[in-house]
């Protein structure tokens, strides 16, 4: 009977374990403890799947508020489209720089243009064994130019003068004792206003073109008139260049530009 009473409570204890659990919840503490905590715990899961889906709301608005950066995004792009638009303004100033340089650059060349020729240089061909050429320039420029070409006489009584002279009007004076007859070759350009003819002796002129030509040449009353003045600065008595010089001056009212001369005369060049 001990042995079958050791047996009724392992049997009790076999049925409180298996039976009497789920119907005596409210009766035994511990085991109604047990299933409590264990509806805590059931309780609790359920929190927890309602906290998962609290955090699949909250995923949600993460991706919305993933979506609002990409509407961000957007707003960058407009920044960038700005920075293009920037860009192309820039590149408008550029170029209107570069029309500025090109339009100074412009003005410095028509500086270049403008500055004044440099004094002509006279020259000729004489009959050496009658003396050297001789030649004067007048190194600052001038408005209108002054030249004369001078001799005591012409080699078989002839005489040519080349002009090159171009871009300033011209007065040409030729002077000799003995009569010449001078012939003038003009080039393309050359602005020749007055030919002056002066000397003891009476010359000839061709090839002036439209130049007005005045004739002093034996005319002993004129008040400009000189016999001759052919080497330059000769000053004798009898053929005086400084002479010559100022009757042109006075007559043309202009102030020497060049003179060449020399005692018998072949040919004489204006470049």
């Amino acid at each position: 009977m001990l042995a079958a009473c050791g047996d009724d409570t392992a049997g009790t204890s076999f049925t409180t374990t298996t039976g009497d659990g789920s119907s005596s919840t409210g009766t035994q503490p511990t085991t109604s403890g047990d299933a409590s905590s264990s509806g805590d715990s059931t309780s609790s899961g359920s929190d927890s799947a309602t906290g998962s889906t609290s955090g699949s709301t909250t995923s949600t608005e993460t991706s919305s508020s993933s979506g609002t950066t990409q509407g961000l995004g957007e707003s960058s792009s407009e920044s960038s489209t700005s920075s293009d638009e920037t860009t192309s303004t820039t590149g408008t100033t550029s170029d209107e720089t570069t029309s500025d340089t090109t339009s100074e650059t412009t003005s410095d060349d028509t500086t270049t243009g403008s500055e004044v020729d440099p004094p002509p240089i006279p020259n000729g061909t004489c009959n050496e064994g009658q003396g050297p050429l001789t030649t004067f320039t007048e190194p600052m420029p001038q408005a209108s130019e002054l030249h004369i070409v001078a001799m005591y006489q012409a080699t078989g009584g002839a005489a040519t003068v080349n002009v090159d002279r171009v871009g300033v009007p011209l007065t040409l004076v030729l002077s000799s004792y003995e009569p010449v007859g001078f012939t003038l070759v003009l080039a393309p350009g050359v602005q020749l206003d007055h030919v002056i003819l002066n000397g003891y002796n009476k010359h000839t002129v061709q090839g002036q073109g439209g130049a007005m030509v005045t004739d002093i040449s034996a005319n002993f009353g004129d008040m400009s008139w000189v016999a001759c003045g052919y080497f330059w600065p000769m000053n004798d008595g009898g053929c005086e260049t400084p002479e010559n010089v100022a009757s042109a001056e006075l007559l043309t009212g202009l102030t020497l530009t060049t003179f060449a001369g020399c005692y018998e005369g072949i040919s004489f060049t204006l470049t």
